[in-house]
Parts: C-alpha cells; structure tokens; sequence
C-alpha cells in the first residue's frame, strides 16, 4: 500500500482541508463531495455490512476543537446536499487508547461511499454504513 499524507488523501477526492493540522473532514469546492476521517479499528461489520459510530469520544475538549465543528459543518452539507453520503480517508491510529490519537497511517477509501445513518447536529454525534 503507498504512503499517503492526509492533505493527500483529502486531495484524491479533490478536497482542500481547512486546516492540515486540525481538519478530520472537508467538502470539495464544487460541493460535490464531503470526506470524514474514519479510524480504522472503529470500522465494525454488523448486520453484514460494515458500519461506524462516532458516539463513544464526543467529550467536551473534542467539541470544543475547530475540526469538530467544521465536520459538524460538512456533515450538514452532506446530508442537506448529497442525501446523506460523503467519502472516506480511513486512518490507523498510532495508539487506540490515545486521547488524542495520532495518524500512523492513512489512505483515502476510492470504491466506497458512506450513508449516514443519525446525525446529532447539536453534540456531532453520527452513525452510518457503507452503501452497497
């Protein structure tokens, strides 16, 4: 598998990050597309298909950050635009017990498109599966 940078990976989807240090999610200048970083330990198969929550670390340093409400942002657009479906750059974090984690390893997923499920607008929670 090649090496990609995050900004890279956002690239492959023709998204601009934000911010390269603090953006875990953009949309692309045509608003065509929302992409969201997704760990990859966090990816779960449940009723035969593969699906992710983001529910569990919403606590208040995180909410506070500027990454997490631009991708409360993006994920409004992707739901009020796109019926719900964004792309994904999924990340494999150098330790999952961090808090915050860090990146080891990234790469954008090019052949899948994600549904979202539920959507918290107010805490950013949100649910969603891969679409078949």
């Amino acid at each position: 598998m090649a090496h990609w940078s995050k900004t890279d990976a956002f690239a492959y989807f023709d998204v601009v990050m934000e911010n390269r240090r603090w953006s875990w999610s953009g949309v692309s200048g045509d608003g065509a597309t929302v992409v969201l970083v997704l760990w990859q330990d966090r990816i779960e198969r449940r009723k035969g298909r593969y699906s992710y929550a983001d529910d569990k670390e919403l606590d208040a340093e995180w909410r506070r950050r500027p990454g997490h409400s631009a991708r409360i942002r993006h994920l409004k657009h992707a739901l009020d635009n796109l019926g719900g479906r964004f792309r994904t750059v999924i990340a494999k974090a150098e330790d999952t017990r961090a808090s915050p984690r860090k990146i080891a390893s990234c790469f954008p997923q090019s052949e899948v498109f994600w549904q979202l499920d539920s959507f918290d607008e107010e805490s950013g929670a949100f649910t969603a599966h891969v679409l078949d």
